[in-house]
């Protein structure tokens, strides 16, 4: 039994099937994301294409509309029926939690019940708005349910979940995520030549477990690897699923030699995927940019602050690069792959920084570049990957 509960113009919606209701992308025939029942105010979101979402829930207690906010900081207005909302955001849904702000009859905010009476706290060490209403009040709970997010196993009952802050306001909750604490042993009585040769040590273990890692690899490699065309070629990571290795990543800096801890951003990252485990070429430009933009903001100051404070920072600058990313101009652009022009798409943000991606086959492409022109780049296989890419083996 399928019934609509609320459509819009583009067939998105929710519907009440016999589990209950549902954010979809075809409320004729599509699947979608449940609304939790022991959640009941928590929006959900549903993939609609590479360019959209369609975000739905319940109103709460007293509310009679609600706005949809996308990363870009638009409101959208939702379409409402028999209590539920639904509305369409012209960004991709990558599972973060939907921002809804809902209003009553005279457009006041509605705060969003919690699941449950949880102990909480009130955040005083924040001047982040929230994204929904704007306010700067916020409350920090913890739940109990096992099936929030959490550490400990949920086998043996050492299950704890992560709390969760909440705006005193409208209600809209950032997950906090884990924590992890680093704690070095102490080396005050340690002489700077020892110092010196215990980094040595471990720069050379490094190196020999990195060249043995990086030569399993490419041992059992299945497809081919491409690279710039004259620039100096490094392999620096590998990716796997289900025990074959889906994708090869190469850095190019503008030098040999550099040590992958010297901090060193390179001019050009090539990663070669092979299908099925990649994405459409749209959606593996957009991550790669993310992921761009992100490394180049690692030096950014944490605040000195709460884990509570610390979360909705990190949230709101996840949002402004995910604007960036949303924002970045779209093209297409020709890139020589071996030797023969290939058409890319290709994202550019301000700045220097664009990225791309090119279909070949069953293979794709993504590259990341800064202070580089695309009509200068050159893409070719490897012919010989241990000589090229790995050197002889390091000593130690």
């Amino acid at each position: 039994m399928r019934s609509i509960v609320v459509s819009l113009p583009s067939g998105a919606g929710v519907v009440c099937t016999e589990h209950g209701l549902v954010v979809t992308d075809d409320v004729g025939v599509g699947g979608g994301v449940g609304l939790r029942d022991d959640d009941r105010f928590h929006p959900g979101a549903a993939s609609v294409d590479a360019d959209h979402c369609v975000v739905g829930g319940r109103l709460p207690p007293g509310a009679v509309s609600a706005e949809v906010v996308d990363d870009r900081g638009t409101r959208v207005s939702a379409v409402v029926a028999d209590g539920v909302f639904a509305a369409m955001l012209e960004q991709p849904h990558e599972g973060r939690d939907p921002i809804v702000c809902c209003r009553d009859a005279a457009g006041r905010f509605v705060r969003r019940p919690w699941a449950a009476d949880y102990p909480s706290v009130r955040v005083t060490d924040t001047d982040e708005p929230c994204p929904a209403c704007g306010a700067t009040d916020w409350d920090e709970y913890t739940p109990f349910e096992e099936w929030r997010g959490g550490s400990g196993s949920k086998v043996d009952g050492t299950h704890v979940a992560n709390p969760i802050v909440s705006c005193r306001i409208c209600g809209h909750e950032e997950p906090e995520p884990g924590f992890m604490t680093m704690r070095s042993e102490s080396t005050e009585s340690e002489d700077e030549a020892t110092r010196e040769a215990r980094i040595a040590r471990f720069q050379a273990e490094f190196r020999k477990r990195q060249w043995h890692s990086h030569a399993e690899v490419l041992r059992m490699l299945e497809f081919p690897i491409y690279v710039a065309d004259g620039w100096p070629a490094q392999i620096t990571g590998h990716g796997s699923q289900d025990g074959q290795t889906t994708q090869i990543t190469i850095y190019h800096h503008d030098s040999e030699g550099v040590e992958p801890w010297a901090g060193a951003r390179p001019r050009l990252k090539v990663t070669t995927k092979r299908v099925p485990y990649r994405l459409e070429p749209l959606e593996e430009a957009r991550r790669e940019l993310q992921n761009w933009i992100s490394n180049d903001s690692t030096g950014s100051r944490w605040p000195d602050a709460s884990r509570a404070a610390i979360t909705l920072w990190q949230r709101a600058r996840e949002r402004e690069r995910h604007a960036t990313v949303l924002d970045a101009v779209r093209s297409e652009h020709a890139i020589e792959v071996n030797g023969a022009p290939t058409t890319a798409l290709m994202l550019t943000p301000p700045g220097s920084r664009w990225t791309a991606a090119v279909s070949l086959g069953d293979l794709i492409i993504v590259i990341a570049a800064r202070e580089l022109e695309p009509t200068d780049l050159r893409l070719r296989t490897v012919s010989d990957p241990p000589a090229e890419l790995l050197g002889p083996e390091p000593a130690g």
